[in-house]
C-alpha cells in the first residue's frame, strides 16, 4: 500500500470531522455529513485503486497505469452522480457545506502527498 496513507487519512477524517461538527453548531449537520461521505468514498476508492495498481504494475506497468486512468473516470463519475444525488434531496441552502467540507478533506490529502517526487512513491 501506499506510504503514510494512514497519516492522510487520518488528516482528512479529523478535518471532515472538524468541518461537521463546525457546521452542526449552525443546524447544517446533514449536508456537512452528506459532503464527509462523498469525502471519504472518493479516499476508499483511490486507496483501494493504487493498491491493485501497484500490485498489476509488478506484471506489467502499462497495465498499472490503466488501471490508474480508468479509477480517475470511474471517481470522477461517481462524485459527479453523489453530488448530483445528495444535491437533489437537500436544500439550496444546504449545497455549500456539502462541497466545502469535500474540499477541505481533499484538501487534506497533501499531508499524504508530503516528501514525495512521484505520486506512486
Amino acid at each position: 500500500m501506499i506510504k503514510n496513507l494512514d497519516k492522510g487519512f487520518k488528516v482528512q477524517l479529523l478535518i471532515g470531522l472538524v468541518v461537521v461538527a463546525i457546521y452542526a453548531t449552525q443546524g447544517q449537520a446533514v449536508a456537512a455529513a452528506y459532503g464527509f461521505f462523498i469525502g471519504i468514498m472518493n479516499v476508499v476508492m483511490l486507496s483501494y485503486t493504487f493498491a491493485k495498481a501497484n500490485k498489476k504494475a509488478a506484471e506489467s506497468p502499462k497495465s498499472g497505469v490503466l488501471i490508474l486512468y480508468l479509477s480517475a473516470v470511474i471517481r470522477f463519475v461517481l462524485l459527479a452522480v453523489l453530488f448530483v444525488l445528495g444535491l437533489s434531496f437537500l436544500d439550496e441552502s444546504q449545497a455549500f457545506p456539502v462541497v466545502l467540507t469535500f474540499v477541505l478533506m481533499q484538501l487534506g490529502q497533501l499531508f499524504n502527498l508530503q516528501g514525495k517526487r512521484r505520486l506512486t512513491d
